[in-house]
């Protein structure tokens, strides 16, 4: 049989989940005592309820670490000046044309939206159609980080003739110097031929400039916003189901061990609440005496450490008793003997 202290009894019978019972859980593992067998599987059952009350306290703040309101991140791109703008503010650009004052425009990049501009350039090319040449960019700017050399360039050395919202530009050679991009009318970054599509950066003083896919990837970077989103931390999900197993394992293990090794299971005399409270005022009554009832709290807690007795279930009985361990309460010990004891009052 094994001797159980008054105070580990009372922590596991009334003090289930509290830290006071980690703690008594915790001095009873340090105990010292012969090794044999059953020591060891009751030192293993101390381990288990020691984890398992640990585990249940601590269940809060895991779900707590697992989720949460955390800032949420948007993607920024660095233009020429520097400035940080929002990468859904980009805007694929369909023509850049590099001398827009010839016919009194102020934008340069002509964006997928503005359907009559584009109508105008179009025009404008196929009138010509035999004298454009399709090819890099040649004029005297040359291609740059920034607008690249696109899909196709028009330039010709012929008269042309430019319409736009009722006005009409007859245009002396040379033509206009047009760049043409690849549609992509979705806000994203295509995989290759980067140099061949263009973006604008929103309004502004690069309104008129555009960007290459190349200088997005060179240039953009994740910042926090000034949003929050709820969380969820999938690692700590995957750990708390591994620990919520392994607790399960512990809880099933311990219930079927009691059903199955407990005298006062078998026999139908399972130990409850107010029958722990009668059983555990018994065993004290024994150890101190009637002169219990009169004690205060502390009295009582240093009278019962100081006795060296213990609780134990007789092999005759089915009940919890007091038993006489042989240890002077009184005897004075060093810390250590203090620490590798067992709990006490």
């Amino acid at each position: 049989m094994h001797f159980t202290s008054y105070k580990l009894y009372a922590a596991i019978a009334f003090e289930t989940t509290t830290m006071s019972t980690v703690g008594v859980l915790a001095k009873e593992l340090l105990a010292e005592g012969k090794g044999t067998w059953k020591r060891f599987f009751r030192w293993l059952a101390i381990l288990s309820m020691f984890l398992s009350t640990f585990y249940v306290l601590s269940f809060p703040t895991l779900l707590a670490a697992m989720t949460g309101y955390i800032t949420t991140s948007e993607t920024y791109v660095s233009n020429s000046s520097g400035d940080l703008l929002k990468f859904d503010q980009l805007v694929p650009v369909r023509y850049f044309i590099e001398d827009p004052v010839r016919v009194e425009l102020v934008e340069m990049s002509i964006t997928m939206s503005e359907t009559e501009l584009i109508e105008s350039i179009e025009n404008c090319r196929c009138r010509s159609k035999r004298d454009f040449i399709e090819g890099v960019l040649q004029s005297e700017q040359p291609a740059t980080d920034w607008y690249g050399q696109g899909d196709a360039y028009y330039v010709a050395n012929v008269s042309t003739k430019w319409e736009y919202a009722g006005e009409t530009y007859n245009l002396e050679p040379p033509s206009l110097h047009i760049m043409r991009y690849k549609k992509n009318p979705k806000i994203e970054i295509p995989p290759e031929d980067r140099g061949a599509f263009a973006y604008i950066l929103g309004p502004g003083e690069t309104w008129n400039f555009p960007y290459t896919a190349q200088y997005l990837l060179d240039n953009a970077s994740c910042k926090p916003s000034e949003t929050y989103q709820w969380g969820f931390s999938y690692i700590f999900l995957f750990m708390v189901s591994i620990f919520n197993f392994i607790w399960a394992c512990i809880m099933i293990g311990m219930w079927l061990d009691t059903r199955c090794g407990s005298r006062m299971y078998k026999s139908g005399r399972r130990p409850g609440l107010l029958r722990s409270i009668m059983d555990y005022s018994a065993a004290i009554r024994a150890e101190i005496g009637t002169e219990a009832e009169y004690l205060e709290e502390e009295e009582l807690r240093k009278r019962v450490r100081d006795s060296g007795g213990a609780l134990v279930v007789p092999k005759t009985e089915l009940r919890v008793t007091r038993a006489d361990t042989g240890v002077d309460g009184l005897k004075k010990r060093s810390w250590k003997r203090s620490l590798t004891r067992g709990s006490t009052f």
